[in-house]
């Protein structure tokens, strides 16, 4: 996996790049003793177990077993081929690749990447040139500051089928590449290609790191449609996205509060009033993967709504956030005896309503960021607004109307993830319906059930909780482990011991990849740096895993004593058994030999006798 690269390189990059700073870029850290914690940005989870040791420069997720170093986690995060994240991270540390490489073929993400970038800076100098005053108009008129569309990287398309194809031809990017990208549409019923987007404002979309992976086209006037988005490529799939994500995760960090719009210029507006913690959700359906993105900056979500289509919206976003794919047993409550919910942890989702007639572009250029702000802190919970929309749809005042709002409500209250909630909830359903709560609160836990065993019933292949992507390996005994741990923690225990091993001494298979790796690894190198030499994902994070733990120094002299006296016997037993072996065949020749033979198996009888009982084999 080292690509080439040399291990001083490595070494290098890994030293200068700040892993805490790296994966804080992804995932919301908090301090907790040596180590840093948070949720682990490859699989859902409520209960932080995805952990950074920035001494080592390493990360492991205790939860799904991904594990690794810088390299690894950029790999991962952004589907980068070892070699790009190599060079992304040693640009940032400031490390000089060397330039003598031999020359790789360009893999076709980065194709698609530079495909991306070249056509973003043409569209922004289009929006910028003579040409784009019109473009540039239509922003001032939306009351769009022109430095805020700089700070977002606007651009404009220009009218004509082919703006883009010609200027892409002229820096060495096919058509058919183009289209990958979604840049570019083969004609139907003619030979040929036409440009995507036509006479529109673009927004870039970005990932993570700021790269543009998609636009969405705004058309000037009432040309239809009104957006125009890019399709799902291989850079960029809807639901796993937010529009302005990478600029709002620094305003979402430090007021711990995600805000959801739905348009691009929504959130545009909302950042120019101040309010950086602003993402949009790309016209699609909300996602799990979206709310984990979520949930790595910050600890609450407030979703932006206007009041026409408000409860509709806010049902259907509750349906999104909350849908069976989750996980059923961390969303899981449960009633104890004494008739109380069980606390669980929860992510609180809250409704901002607008007032009539407004959405947030309209509302923060007609009442600034005060207006804008008041209705945030008005925001109420999701579940609550729900229920309160459930009941009045329903006719309380008749025995079907009531049957039918207790059933619905019990439902709702299923699929609460918060027991504090679902028994405030249920109170308050109870009481309007004319029910008890505890009633409720029964159904509500048997409709929960129900779900789960549904869910547990499904083939392994349709259930959408991630493994993370580690192989099932079965844990290693403890003797394998400890002696694992031994050779990666102590530099005299690779010295003493590794001659003694073999890959066949060690059963499990991660072990054997881990040890054939040190077996190969120059003298004093850190066992971190191992991390690049490992053939998968699966042997990085059980490496991770086992630098993760904290070495007792007080015996580790005496245990590498203990293992070399170990398989020093279990040398000198297979030496015995050889020698045994070939005195036998000698005794059916009647070869001379025999004499020398006898007299070094006694030595060796005698040499394993002196330490035999200093130490029991395992």
């Amino acid at each position: 996996m080292a690509g080439g690269f040399s291990t001083p390189i490595l070494d290098e990059i890994r030293s200068r790049v700040d892993i805490v700073e790296l994966v804080g870029r992804f995932v919301n850290l908090k301090k907790a003793g040596e180590h840093w914690k948070g949720l682990c940005p490859f699989h859902t989870e409520k209960t932080p177990s995805f952990t950074v040791n920035p001494k080592r420069g390493i990360f492991h997720c205790f939860g799904c077993g991904v594990g690794g170093d810088a390299f690894s986690f950029l790999m991962r995060q952004d589907r980068l081929a070892f070699p790009e994240a190599v060079r992304i991270l040693a640009e940032r540390s400031g490390v000089e690749l060397p330039k003598e490489r031999s020359p790789e073929v360009e893999g076709k993400l980065e194709s698609l990447r530079r495909a991306m970038s070249l056509a973003a800076q043409f569209y922004i100098d289009a929006l910028w040139a003579e040409d784009g005053a019109k473009a540039r108009g239509y922003l001032e008129r939306r009351g769009v500051d022109l430095e805020v569309a700089r700070r977002f990287g606007l651009g404009w398309a220009p009218e004509g089928w082919n703006a883009l194809l010609g200027h892409m031809g002229r820096q060495g990017v096919g058509e058919e590449l183009l289209v990958s990208a979604g840049l570019a549409v083969r004609r139907e019923n003619a030979p040929g290609f036409y440009d995507r987007f036509r006479g529109r404002v673009l927004f870039p979309i970005r990932d993570q790191q700021g790269r543009v992976v998609a636009f969405g086209g705004r058309g000037l006037g009432s040309e239809e449609p009104k957006y125009l988005n890019s399709p799902e490529t291989p850079l960029y799939v809807k639901g796993q996205m937010l529009y302005a994500l990478d600029v709002a995760r620094e305003g979402m960090k430090q007021k711990n509060r995600a805000v959801v719009v739905e348009g691009y210029l929504d959130c545009l507006m909302a950042h120019q009033h101040g309010f950086t913690e602003t993402v949009a959700a790309l016209g699609t359906a909300f996602t799990v993967a979206q709310l984990s993105l979520l949930r790595r900056y910050a600890e609450e979500v407030v979703s932006v709504f206007d009041a026409d289509a408000a409860g509709i919206k806010a049902t259907s976003r509750l349906e999104e956030m909350l849908s069976d794919v989750m996980d059923i047993r961390n969303l899981g409550w449960s009633v104890s005896r004494t008739g109380s919910f069980e606390k669980a942890e929860y992510f609180p989702i809250k409704v901002a309503v607008l007032p009539e007639g407004h959405d947030p572009d309209s509302l923060l250029r007609a009442e600034g960021a005060p207006g804008f702000q008041a209705r945030l802190e008005a925001a109420r919970s999701i579940l609550d607004f729900v229920l309160e929309r459930t009941l009045g749809e329903e006719d309380l005042g008749t025995a079907r109307g009531r049957s039918a709002a207790h059933a619905r409500v019990a439902l709702l209250l299923s699929k609460v993830p918060n027991a504090e909630e679902a028994t405030a909830l249920a109170r308050e359903a109870a009481r309007r319906l004319g029910v008890d709560a505890t009633q409720l609160w029964i159904e509500a836990q048997q409709l929960q059930g129900a779900r789960g065993r549904n869910r547990l019933d499904r083939p392994a292949d349709t259930q959408a909780i991630s493994s993370g992507g580690a192989k099932a390996w079965p844990p290693p005994t403890l003797p394998e482990r400890d002696l694992m741990l031994l050779l990666l923690h102590m530099e005299e225990a690779r010295a003493t011991l590794l001659p003694y091993l073999d890959e066949e001494d060690l059963a499990h298979p991660g072990l054997r990849a881990l040890l054939g790796a040190l077996r190969q690894a120059p003298a004093g190198v850190a066992p971190e740096a191992l991390m690049a030499e490992l053939p998968g994902e699966a042997e990085r994070g059980l490496l991770a895993a086992l630098l993760m733990e904290q070495a007792s120094e007080a015996d580790l002299h005496n245990q590498v004593t203990e293992w070399q006296k170990r398989y020093d016997i279990r040398r000198r037993k297979k030496q015995i058994r050889e020698l045994s072996l070939a005195i036998t065949q000698a005794q059916a020749k009647g070869d001379p030999v025999i004499a020398i033979l006898e007299s070094e198996l006694r030595k060796l009888q005698d040499q394993a006798r002196a330490v035999r009982g200093m130490v029991t084999e395992r």
